[in-house]
């Protein structure tokens, strides 16, 4: 199976499950590796994969159901110029207010050509589920 096949199959399997579902769906081949960790971490573990393979697949309705009601997208956020080809996790920290933050930094390639970048990430708890309030790139 192609990965856009597969990445389709994906978007369709988690958009038919309930939102807190989908943000525990399981998911082919993460971009971060899930099994170090649990509870509150793992869930903002599972945000982030979902996310970036939502990002690859141009899918931004999925997309825009992981985050917060208070996010303010743009379009852009949702349809990059670039195809994510791996992602790790530099930090993830507890913030005062009990949100927690973490650093992605991802390879990727624009147009044939290899870009390296951070997502800077903020979860906020929304409806008793974990959810997307802030992206940056």
């Amino acid at each position: 199976m192609n990965k856009t096949l597969a990445a389709l199959l994906l978007a369709l399997t988690i958009t038919a499950a309930s939102p807190n579902q989908r943000a525990h769906a399981a998911q082919p081949a993460p971009y971060i590796d899930e099994s170090g960790y649990d509870g509150d971490l793992l869930a903002c573990i599972k945000l982030i994969n979902l996310n970036l393979a939502y990002l690859n697949a141009g899918d931004s309705a999925a997309n825009k159901q992981l985050l917060t009601s208070n996010y303010k997208a743009a379009f852009e956020d949702f349809t990059p110029d670039y195809t994510i080809t791996e992602a790790k996790l530099r930090n993830v920290n507890k913030t005062t207010s009990g949100d927690y933050i973490a650093y992605v930094d991802v390879d990727s390639k624009m147009k044939k050509k290899p870009m390296i970048a951070t997502i800077t990430y903020v979860f906020k708890r929304e409806n008793d589920m974990w959810l997307i309030d802030k992206s940056s790139r």
